[in-house]
């Protein structure tokens, strides 16, 4: 197959993910290894005797002892310098001092150095060969010989050949020589850390090395010690007099304490050792991450809890992005879940923000981790909140691990309790905690709901805490919304009789006796009593309208004070009643007579349309009541059923609007296209002109081909539109609406939520007065203060009318079955608890607790009575079954036993 190349169907969107919080902390790459070892030294002089082109032979001879001490003139009469050289070299490595004055004696060269510039002294170091080394001292090899890497004391560092080292230190040898290899730099103290050479650390310690001291590479041996995970020596480190366990790094801009290194390598001695010399926690690095921000990042359970309890880390402590270490701990690690509980358990902010808004919930749901995700929310994350850039946790959860939601039901199961009272009724009391609900929305009590009902997640609001929460918030908040019903069918009926009597019938102009105005008075101008006043006192006119603008800049201030409750200008015009209800405003001020003290025939059709606005929105008001909501939800259902239909048979509507046009010319209902439409419009309701297919008595009759063509014409729109078309609008209407009904109660929910949520909008947006909030927040809040949060309610007692009875069962089936199993909830796992999960068990039943599977609770638990029942009956059964079975053994044995006592 040929190589296949991607459609053009435009670019990629960008991946959704947070910023990466270790983007810039990723250190320069240090080679953390001791680059001498003895199998390096032992590649090494294989590689050189390759290289000159000598005989390997030489080597494995030398090592096998082929080759004594009295026979090395002879053996190497015929080798080549080079040869000499390397095998003076491989000598010092074996530690066979016997033969070193002999290949010497030769012509090996003792200041022979490899490609790392290692010397036969340098591997004698190494090798811990005090013989070896103090020949080749007195040979004439420097102590401090460096030709390029190291000299001869780093090796005995790598070696940890403390006999060697002291020889070499008592010779001359400098204690403060430097590696000099690219990203190893360092002195003697990183040499025996890095081979982990206990005691030759202690040493050169005795010998005066500074542990503090940061060398070339930005760091000292106390960092790499921690680094490199060393206890040992780190413990020999920190034991020195003067050592500073708090001291930074200086690689670049970067700036770690040995602490940040320990705890992000994960280990945990060090980081205990560390803290128990006085290691200070709370310290930052260049990124303003403290050690348990990389503990948590690291996955070590062992080092967060070590930093937590002895080092009185801050859970909370923050970077400079702003995040936490519980930011830090997300990740797909198995000890994941436990780091998150245990920073939480010691006082974690869950709910933490960082620079762009991202919580913990956040960054686990972005990188799909639902065990994270779960965990979170179990220990009260908040699903609602939302980053800088308008992204709830809820819609991340909802679309990356969808799984994880089971959680946020399981927890609202358990804010459901059941209790026996003490009194001496023992009647049963059901618990309702509204603190799942309320807890991160104060005082916007509703928008925890409100959040699900925007990310599709409806179907929660079906939960008897949610449903109960719901019908108490909307007592309370009911009556604001009526007294604002009130207001607005006021201000309606106001402009309503303002036109009817100003406009409409030109009362106002009648009144002032124009003339030019007289003959278009109707009503004022036949006998009627209201006519009458009208023109006789055209102050009524004026009053009406001074009381209308009075209503209307009460509006005005109320539309004006609740545009603070929108985040954008856009979600406000995006509101359909606030473009209606600045329509009517404008409109007021449009008709009005005191700019001219008349009033114009353009008024009155802006008049119209504004009365005609008025009265639509307030229908869609009304409609909002859950009362009411359904059947205007119904027609709004079909009306833009209807739109979409209208539009997808426009083409057809017009084709007939025009041939009608041409097929009856004489005819006022087609005398233009504009009113040909909407004479067709009429005709599809069945409305039909027959006229126009019969000719008058005393008419000259039209040619019988166009009357047959307008015949076939009419029937064709008879057939097709107001036949075929108005019944598939009838039917789909039906269907629809049928639709409607089967998601009454959800939809009823959410209607209420809505509205709830617009009320809570408008009331507190934190411009009235606090006197006015402090009455407001007594008589809207379900929980003014914080500790009143429950509700107990009697579900069992018919007099108990606090809640709806169907909320009740639902609420205690839930209650029945948790006790029943347990009052467990986990905090991993998708399934564990997860009564959600019963959905649709009777779905003959309209209520939408059914459908949601709640109140179907009941049924289920009476099956697991009855197989519950079935089960002690079976082991009752099979009890009894196993005692005859054994009656029936020992009377076999009985007879056996008879039966062989007898002779």
């Amino acid at each position: 197959m040929g190589h296949l190349e991607y459609v053009l169907a435009g670019s990629s969107p960008p991946a959704e993910s947070a910023p990466n919080m270790y983007d810039s902390f990723e250190e320069p790459p240090l080679d953390l290894t001791a680059h001498i070892c003895a199998d390096s030294l032992r590649q090494s002089a294989h590689e050189q005797m390759r290289a000159v082109g000598g005989r390997l032979r030489l080597l494995d001879e030398l090592e096998s002892g082929v080759i004594p001490a009295d026979a090395t003139t002879d053996a190497f009469a015929t080798a080549t310098d080079a040869e000499k050289n390397v095998c003076l070299f491989w000598t010092a490595f074996l530690k066979l001092a016997n033969l070193l004055p002999p290949l010497i004696e030769v012509g090996a060269d003792p200041l022979y150095y490899d490609s790392l510039g290692l010397s036969p002294l340098h591997v004698a170091a190494f090798s811990g060969s005090v013989e070896c080394a103090s020949y080749l001292l007195s040979c004439g090899a420097d102590p401090n010989y460096m030709p390029r890497c190291f000299a001869p004391l780093h090796c005995a560092a790598f070696g940890n050949s403390v006999q060697v080292a002291n020889l070499l230190i008592a010779r001359g040898a400098s204690v403060h020589a430097a590696v000099k290899y690219i990203n190893c730099e360092g002195g003697l103290l990183h040499c025996a850390v890095r081979a982990n050479s206990a005691e030759c650390l202690k040493l050169f310690i005795s010998h005066g090395v500074d542990v503090n001291l940061i060398e070339p590479g930005g760091t000292n041996a106390i960092h790499l010690a921690a680094d490199l995970g060393v206890k040992q020596c780190l413990i020999i480190l920190l034991d020195t007099p003067g050592a500073d366990p708090n001291v930074r790094t200086r690689v670049g801009d970067r700036e770690s304490t040995a602490l940040h290194l320990a705890a992000d390598g994960g280990f945990v001695e060090c980081v205990d050792l560390l803290l128990s010399k006085g290691a200070d926690a709370s310290l930052k690095n260049h990124r303003g991450f403290t050690a348990l921000h990389l503990a948590a990042r690291s996955a070590s359970l062992e080092c967060v809890e070590s930093l937590l309890r002895k080092g009185n880390a801050d859970p909370n402590a923050m970077d400079f992005d702003k995040r936490t270490p519980l930011h830090a701990a997300i990740g797909k690690s198995d000890s994941a879940c436990d780091i998150i509980e245990t920073l939480i358990s010691w006082g974690a902010n869950v709910n933490q923000k960082d620079e762009y808004g991202f919580t913990p919930l956040h960054l686990a749901a972005l990188d799909g981790l639902s065990a994270c995700v779960e965990t979170l929310i179990y220990h009260g994350a908040d699903v609602t909140t939302r980053s800088k850039k308008g992204n709830s946790a809820l819609n991340v959860i909802a679309r990356k691990t969808p799984a994880s939601l089971a959680m946020v039901t399981r927890k609202l199961d358990c804010a459901i309790t059941l209790h026996h009272s003490q009194s001496s009724n023992r009647e049963v009391e059901l618990e309702l905690d509204f603190r799942s609900i309320l807890q991160h929305c104060y005082p916007r009590e509703i928008s925890y709901l409100n959040t699900f009902v925007d990310e599709g997640q409806k179907e929660v609001l079906l939960h008897p805490l949610c449903s109960a929460f719901l019908y108490i918030k909307w007592e309370k908040i009911r009556k604001y919304y009526v007294a604002r019903l009130f207001l607005s069918f006021i201000f309606v009926l106001c402009l309503t009789l303002y036109v009817l009597t100003a406009l409409a019938h030109n009362c106002y102009d009648g009144s002032k006796d124009m003339e030019e105005t007289i003959q278009e008075q109707e009503l004022c101008q036949k006998q009627s009593i209201l006519g009458d006043l009208l023109r006789k006192n055209p102050f009524v006119i004026e009053m009406q309208w001074w009381v209308l603008a009075g209503i209307t800049i009460f509006e005005i201030f109320r539309k004006v004070y609740g545009i603070a409750g929108y985040s954008t200008v856009k979600q406000y015009l995006m509101q359909s009643e606030n473009i209606i209800e600045w329509f009517v405003i404008i409109s007021v001020f449009l008709i009005s007579y005191i700019y001219t003290n008349i009033t114009y025939t353009w008024q009155n059709h802006v008049g119209a349309f504004a009365v005609l606005a008025g009265w639509t929105n307030l229908m869609m008001m009304i409609g909002q009541l859950p009362v009411f909501g359904t059947y205007v939800a119904m027609y709004q259902k079909v009306q833009k059923e209807f739109a979409k239909l209208l539009m997808a048979y426009s083409c057809i509507l017009i084709g007939f609007t025009i041939s009608f046009c041409v097929i009856f010319p004489d005819s006022s209902s087609f005398a233009n296209p504009f009113m040909g439409f909407i004479t067709v419009l009429t005709m599809m309701i069945g409305e039909l002109n027959l006229d126009l297919l019969l000719n008058e008595p005393d008419g000259n009759d039209p040619p019988v081909l166009l009357e047959f063509s307008a015949q076939i014409t009419y029937v064709l729109f008879l057939m097709f539109v107001t036949v075929v078309l108005m019944n598939l609008l009838v039917g789909i209407a039906v269907h629809d609406i049928q639709g409607l009904r089967k998601t009454a109660g959800l939809s009823k929910l959410v209607r209420q939520t809505k509205l709830i949520s617009y009320m809570e909008l408008a009331l507190f947006n934190g411009y009235l007065p606090k006197c006015l909030l402090k009455i407001l927040h007594s008589s809207a809040l379900v929980s003014p203060q914080a500790y009143r949060v429950v509700l107990s309610v009697k579900p069992l007692n018919p007099s108990e009318k606090r809640l709806p009875r169907d909320i009740m069962m639902a609420a205690y089936d839930i209650a029945k079955m948790r006790k029943q199993y347990g009052h467990t909830i986990s905090s991993s796992g998708s399934t564990t608890g997860a009564y959600s999960c019963f959905k649709k068990y009777e779905s003959n039943n309209d209520s939408g607790y059914r459908e949601y599977g709640y109140s179907g609770l009941g049924s289920i638990h009476a099956r697991l009575d009855e197989t519950s029942e079935h089960v002690r009956q079976l082991t009752q059964e099979v009890k009894e079954l196993k005692k005859l079975i054994n009656a029936q053994q020992l009377v076999i044995q009985q007879a056996l036993v008879g039966a062989m006592d007898r002779p």
